[in-house]
């Protein structure tokens, strides 16, 4: 390939003092000198973007090219940097400008671009959205694209930010009227050619895959820390006797490496450095500097540095814990042996047993080469968004235009055109655009969500630099103290898990919830000294575990034997005593353990209900969820499931609801799992996430926003759920093909089940919806109870707290005489309710003038009021004259000749405004007993 290299770029070579190529750098280079779209599948260190670049430089020294001839995108802004430098030595040397473009570029640059335009420039999704919308004077000059290369795909394939890009890409082809050449950079795969698709759009060009199987093999041992009050240090401890410097330390979330760091710093621990997507930019700029100058012991991360960032040679890879998924596990480990045919280290620390085993399958499913397959996400949410963008770059969009732009793109294919106008209609009655003679405009909103001015930023509003990316940002709850900030949690933890007056653990200090802020996402703290019940934040940090991880436990622990002899290479003495404590406990008490067709029931002293099977966790949490559902409208608010690959629990039930559950027909299960997703905290987290994308800023209306209530029931269902899978489950135990087997002792996978945090429903907006279910009407506890599914006792119980309140939320009720049942109604409905031919019975004294005593109380005080019905009709203030005040919390009416109180009715917290209208009420129905 090298004679077939134009001799200046082979002069390059020649000083980097390559003696040849890689093979994938062979193996790309006439695919793309072909013309073809290629997705080029290696992984890291073959030097997949010169298999890229050498072709196109190639191309460019022999054509006459114009600025901006390549647009290179890469997912993470901290790559730009690494591959700014790395492109630049090529192409400065070849007499091509190179420049780069994203956030945090410094405006000095920003403004160099238009005075020396590049020939190549290196951005991000977002900084191709930001050209396209916003850079009109810099746009035109994209109208000389001729490649576009796209970076690790593999990270994008998934996310809403590789659907924004899908999109990108046509709309870029729409503008140019041309159909460049489109260059894929990805890690292995599960479906290439769907990846390929996924990129390649509506390019009519020849597709190529051009794919080197990775052969390396790897080293990994995985290890086990006493699991005890004090794990944490126990990890410590052992992570930093495992260290080779330099050394990344991945865990599965912000707050554990947080949490792992500070124990790592007591031990006098220096040169270890934090990355993670909450820190600063100097801060994560500092960790990868001092990795690369080799003075950095280690760096503890999140996923923040999976990904191809250039920091030196890692000697090794340690994981707190094993991650979600295989793809994950191969990006972790990759990350030492960053050459061709090093061989990558690694070690796994585990906290539970299961850990040993969900880390020994990672290590089986990846020898075996099992990856995952991309779900690519479809969200409506993009498609707005995008239309938006289409609106900015040309001002006004002809509706069919902006339709075959997103038609175009793979994700889009079968995207109806009436689907489409819906989601239109929808933006349109937002007022986030407007529809004129078949073109789209700007509306009124859209400045009111995207604003300028960061200081007139409140409520829903964002800054204007949002609204170009759709990186999921972790939305966190502020923790605060006598408004103080103390730290800060995942919106998705809290919505699943926290709830008022629960303990959380915050910076190595104990505090007490107070108060959860949904509009100001803040929650108020107070500090205390106990944890009793304190809630393990890094309990609740992990995504749903792939699939491909649940099938190969299964298969390790039917081939246990088998495998033994791999096991004894890569655990410890104390992980490979922790697997075959697992099978000795059932083997004690002469049970399977429950794989592919058992379910263990277990019954717990405290009444959590615990079925334990090795399980799809999409199955598991759709279970745990209808069960959450059935026992808050049965039973009680006070419950909580917990979900896992394990199988999933329920408290709250005094009977085995997964029993009643079996016994429903399917269409009432598709019912009621569509109901305890709406209730589900996953579902409010992603109605939050997509609301101002729709350009919905103000409370949601179940009839108005059904559009947007819909497609973010669509997306949590995609993401967290599995209707069709679930009804084949519980269809197979309807056949037994699943047995169902009752315990009285724990076993393991209970124990692993009940090692996950509590989901607990969000309840947090009942005032909101019971305001809402009353508006207008009285209703029946009963009549609530069906319409909110939320159990009559635990119903009449938040009613009679909300007699109190001193806000729109405060009700009040009174006895429908007609069926001598109790109704409920808001109190600021109360008099037009009074006043309603629905209920004048209810408040028609049968007979004037019997005389009765009605008893109020107030704190301390208290007032007899002696009155005939008439009094109330004909003179209402003289009554009222003798109430000396306006909130009365305990009102009882009686007869006067009934002195033993054998017939009287009682109201609570009611005010002097409506006392007048109880009394007749109370007349009513003490008449309407006496006279039936």
């Amino acid at each position: 390939m090298l004679d077939q290299l134009d001799q200046r770029l082979r002069q390059l070579i020649k000083e980097k003092h390559w003696n040849k190529l890689t093979n994938i750098q062979e193996m790309s280079f006439k695919p793309i000198t072909n013309g073809h779209n290629t997705l080029i599948i290696a992984p890291t260190g073959y030097g997949k973007t010169e298999a890229a670049l050498f072709p196109i430089l190639n191309k460019m020294l022999h054509e006459d090219v114009k600025p901006v001839t390549v647009i290179y995108i890469t997912p993470l802004k901290a790559l730009i940097n690494d591959l700014l430098h790395r492109i630049n030595w090529w192409s400065s040397r070849l007499g091509f400008l190179v420049n780069r473009k994203h956030g945090e570029v410094p405006q000095k640059e920003k403004n160099l671009r238009l005075k020396k335009i590049p020939h190549i420039i290196v951005t991000t999704p977002e900084g191709l959205e930001i050209d396209l919308d916003w850079a009109s004077r810099f746009r035109e000059y994209y109208k000389n694209v001729k490649w576009v290369i796209v970076d690790e795909v593999h990270e994008l394939v998934s996310s809403k930010r590789g659907t924004q890009l899908s999109i990108l890409l046509e709309r870029l082809k729409s503008f140019i009227g041309y159909d460049f050449q489109r260059i894929g950079l990805s890690a292995t795969v599960s479906d290439e050619e769907k990846v390929a698709k996924f990129l390649f759009g509506s390019s009519e060009r020849k597709m190529s895959i051009i794919k080197l199987q990775d052969t390396r093999n790897f080293e990994i041992k995985i290890r086990k820390i006493k699991n005890d009050s004090i794990m944490w240090k126990n990890a410590a401890e052992l992570i930093h006797q495992l260290i080779e410097k330099p050394t990344l330390i991945f865990t599965n979330s912000r707050f554990s490496t947080e949490r792992l760091y500070e124990e790592l710093e007591k031990l006098g621990n220096t040169e270890i450095y934090v990355h993670h997507s909450s820190i600063s930019k100097d801060l994560k700029n500092l960790a990868e500097d001092e990795l690369r100058n080799g003075n950095a012991k280690a760096v503890v991360c999140t996923k923040t540095l999976e990904l191809g960032i250039h920091v030196g040679d890692i000697k090794k890879v340690i994981m707190l814990r094993p991650p979600t998924s295989v793809s994950s596990f191969l990006q972790r480990l990759g990350r030492s042996g960053h050459i061709v045919h090093g061989i990558p280290k690694g070690e796994i620390v585990c906290f539970y047993d299961f850990d040993v085993m969900e880390a020994f399958a990672l290590y089986i499913s990846a020898i075996k080469g099992k990856i995952e397959k991309p779900i690519i996400d479809d969200g409506l949410d993009v498609v707005a968004r995008e239309l938006l963008g289409m609106i900015l770059q040309y001002q006004k969009i002809n509706i069919d235009d902006a339709y075959n732009i997103i038609h175009n793109s793979y994700i889009y294919r079968n995207l109806k055109l009436s689907e489409f106008m819906e989601l239109i209609e929808y933006l349109a009655k937002n007022n986030i655009i407007k529809i004129d003679n078949g073109y789209l405009k700007l509306g009124y909103n859209f400045f009111k969500i995207w604003r300028f001015n960061k200081d007139s930023k409140s409520g829903w509003g964002k800054e204007f630099s949002e609204f170009f990316s759709l990186i999921n940002n972790d939305e966190t709850f502020t923790l605060k103290y006598n408004g103080v900030t103390v730290g800060e949690i995942d919106a998705v933890y809290v919505y699943k898990h926290v709830r008022a007056n629960d303990i959380i653990r915050i910076s190595g200090k104990l505090w007490k919830v107070m108060r959860i802020n949904l509009n100001k996402s803040t929650i108020d703290v107070t500090p205390v000294n106990e944890g009793e019940g304190e809630i393990p934040i890094w309990k609740g940090e992990s995504t749903s575990k792939s699939s491909i991880i649940v099938n190969s436990i299964k298969n390790i622990i039917k081939n246990f034997n088998k495998y033994y002899p791999v096991m004894k290479n890569i655990l410890d003495k104390d992980a490979m005593d922790s697997l075959l404590k697992i099978l000795s406990e059932y083997k004690e008490q002469s049970l399977n353990i429950p794989i592919d067709n058992i379910i263990i029931v277990e019954k717990r002293e405290d009444d959590e209900w615990i079925y334990s099977t090795l399980i799809d966790e999409k199955i598991a949490n759709t279970l745990s969820h209808i069960l959450l559902y059935l026992v808050i409208k049965k039973y009680t608010l006070n419950a909580f499931a917990r979900s896992s690959i394990y199988g999933f629990s329920i408290k709250g039930t005094p009977i085995d609801l997964l029993k009643e559950v079996v016994n429903m027909d399917d269409n009432k299960i598709r019912k009621i799992i569509l109901k305890s997703i709406l209730r589900s905290p996953l579902y409010i987290a992603t109605l939050k996430e997509i609301q101002p994308s729709f350009g919905k800023i103000s409370k949601i209306n179940l009839k108005e926003d059904r559009f947007l209530i819909k497609e973010a029931l669509r997306q949590t269902l995609k993401r967290y759920f599995s209707i069709k899978k679930t009804l084949e489950f519980i269809n197979k135990i309807r056949r037994q093909e699943i047995r169902i087997i009752y315990v009285d002792n724990p076993t393991p996978l209970s124990e692993a089940v009940l090692s996950h945090a509590q989901i607990r429903p969000w309840l947090l907006d009942l005032n909101v919806s019971i305001y809402q279910a009353l508006k207008g009407g009285a209703y029946t506890v009963n009549e609530l109870s069906e319409v909110l599914g939320i159990s009559p006792k635990s119903l009449e119980n938040k009613l009679k707290q909300l007699r109190r309140a001193n806000n729109k939320y405060k009700v009040t009720s009174f006895v429908d005489v007609d069926s001598r049942e109790n109704r409920w109604c808001l109190y600021e409905d109360f008099i037009s309710i009074v006043k309603s031919e629905e209920y004048y019975s209810s408040f028609a004294p049968l007979n004037q003038n019997e005389i009765f005593i009605a008893s109020l109380k107030s704190g301390d005080n208290q007032v007899e009021v002696i009155f005939k019905p008439k009094d109330l009709l004909n003179s209402p203030d003289e009554i009222l004259r003798k109430i000396p005040f306006n909130n009365i919390e305990e009102v009882k009416v009686r007869e006067a000749i009934d002195t033993s109180y054998q017939f009287s009715q009682k109201y609570y917290h009611v005010g002097k405004d409506i006392i007048i209208y109880l009394l007749l009420n109370a007349v009513a129905y003490l008449q309407s007993l006496k006279y039936s």
